[in-house]
């Protein structure tokens, strides 16, 4: 007998809420509408997000699809976050996660979205056609990094950015928005987006107390999630100056495309590691790939050439470098090389370089100077 599927309400909040941090609570304990503002609430819209399973009227799994717009540069991907995939505890090994995955997967395929996102263990969403790829570097400083490198202190300073300070969050919603990843987030809801998971917005001042910069920081570790500049001299000094403030080491994460960022940041930090940026699953290779592509070159120059990929059930994808140009379009043409969706993810995303993922024929050598692509997902954004 197959199970009903239902969309939840806002009547079902305060039960899903309690059911959620039943569950996530057997590990530590959760409060899910505390930990992640930003989608749990009370509302329809937002409750409507969550796919359920009742077994004589109770509550006995949940899985979370939540819309979030991804910009990738000038390209604007329909993605969707996978979170609070919850099974009660009297009723796992029964199916009723994988119902639900199996559903919102689904979902996402019949209502066009462009790929999807969620953290968690890999091989568990593995059998739903996600796989783990992506990256970003995580530097690591300390106060002796900085003390001995730099001559001078930095001139800024810190505020805590609170919800009424209305001038400063758009203030920092401008600068989120003009980083080239991005995920849309309403600016009414940005200071919510800015305290999930635990973590607290602060604004930047100078020495004239001028709205410079913002970051969002780890309540507990100081460990930077998120920073927003108009360049990269600011970065390092509101970096810095977090060092100093923290008084202690900290990891700053960074984006894939801060390219000269991280520039700055090797010549002082203690040590960098990429990391992967989560469990990926690709709807439109041939929109995400491109977007993507077009990205890579904005890092700097790339061999020409062009290679073609023949994805297993999806089809053949021809990415091309050409003087300025890089793109990835549909094509027909004999492929270079052959590999299923996972594969796919890995050998184009890494966080590895290709030839770590597969041995490459000559034909597909320039696949080693392009990728990984820099496939990414903002922290304050996880689900």
């Amino acid at each position: 007998m197959s199970e009903t599927i239902i969309q939840l309400t806002a009547a079902d909040f305060e039960e899903t809420m309690d059911f959620l941090n039943l569950v996530f609570g057997a590990y530590s304990p959760h409060d899910m509408a505390r930990l992640i503002p930003a989608i749990y609430r009370p509302t329809d819209e937002h409750m409507g997000c969550n796919y359920a399973i009742r077994q004589q009227g109770r509550l006995r799994a949940v899985v979370g699809l939540f819309p979030i717009e991804l910009r990738l540069g000038e390209t604007l991907l329909r993605s969707g976050g996978i979170g609070g995939v919850s099974t009660h505890p009297n009723c796992r090994k029964s199916g009723l996660m994988q119902t639900l995955m199996r559903h919102c997967v689904e979902v996402m395929r019949q209502e066009n979205y462009h790929l999807s996102w969620l953290g968690g263990q890999r091989q568990r969403y593995a059998y739903f056609g996600y796989e783990r790829c992506g990256y970003s570097c995580s530097f690591n400083a300390n106060p002796s990094n900085t003390r001995h490198h730099f001559a001078d202190e930095s001139d800024i300073h810190f505020a805590a950015l609170r919800q009424q300070d209305q001038e400063r969050i758009a203030t920092a919603a401008a600068l989120h928005n003009a980083q080239p990843i991005h995920c849309i987030r309403p600016l009414d809801d940005f200071y919510l987006y800015c305290t999930n998971w635990k973590r607290a917005p602060f604004a930047a001042l100078d020495a004239n107390d001028r709205m410079v910069g913002y970051l969002v920081a780890s309540e507990q570790s100081g460990d930077i999630t998120e920073l927003g500049t108009d360049d990269n001299e600011t970065a390092v000094r509101l970096v810095r100056a977090w060092i100093t403030r923290n008084d202690g080491p900290i990891s700053i994460a960074v984006s894939p495309l801060a390219s000269d960022l991280m520039h700055h940041l090797g010549q002082f930090c203690e040590q960098v590691s990429p990391r992967t940026s989560g469990n990926w699953q690709v709807f439109d290779w041939v929109t995400v790939t491109d977007a993507l592509m077009k990205l890579r070159r904005q890092i700097g120059p790339l061999v020409e050439g062009s290679v073609v990929i023949d994805i297993a059930k999806y089809g053949a994808i021809r990415l091309s470098v050409d003087g300025t140009q890089a793109s990835c379009t549909a094509t027909s043409d004999e492929p270079d090389l052959r590999c299923d969706a996972s594969t796919a993810m890995r050998l184009l995303f890494g966080p590895l370089p290709p030839s770590l993922v597969l041995a490459l024929p000559a034909a597909a050598a320039a696949l080693e100077s392009w990728c990984p692509l820099p496939l990414h997902w903002p922290a304050q954004n996880g689900v």
